[in-house]
């Protein structure tokens, strides 16, 4: 996750929970940094999660992640645990990427984002909207 982290370089943090605190704040040393209650301005550029799923079950989790997505952060990181309330197919249905996975640890990272989580289909540009030569006026 650490390694993560420090790919992205997000320009602030939301914490998700005090161990996503306690890592934003070891790993990036001076990015802002602030918990989901503070309702300071604008949004995040990722909200971390290594405990926020734990004790959740898969409604709970989905309206966590949802809620995040909404008024947080564009892009989230999140630890899960394997026998978590998410499976897979879970996160693949709510956009996230399977960053990595510790077998030992029992732990899987997913990452969201906004921008790249649905590429733009080919048929879905001006071209073939309308036939502008078949109109009569």
């Amino acid at each position: 996750m650490q390694a993560r982290l420090l790919e992205i370089r997000p320009d602030s943090v939301c914490a998700l929970d005090d161990a996503a605190h306690r890592l934003a704040a070891e790993v990036l040393p001076g990015t802002p940094l602030r918990r989901p209650d503070d309702a300071a301005g604008s949004p995040c550029a990722l909200a971390l999660g290594v405990d926020a799923l734990n004790g959740l079950d898969a409604q709970q989790a989905e309206q966590l992640i949802g809620r995040t997505r909404l008024y947080l952060a564009p892009r989230l990181l999140l630890a899960a645990p394997a026998a978590g309330p998410l499976d897979e197919a879970s996160f693949r249905a709510l956009g996230f990427t399977l960053s990595a996975a510790d077998p030992a640890a029992q732990v899987r990272i997913h990452y969201y984002d906004l921008d790249t989580y649905k590429p733009v289909p080919d048929w879905l540009n001006a071209r073939f909207w309308a036939n502008p030569e078949r109109w009569e006026p």
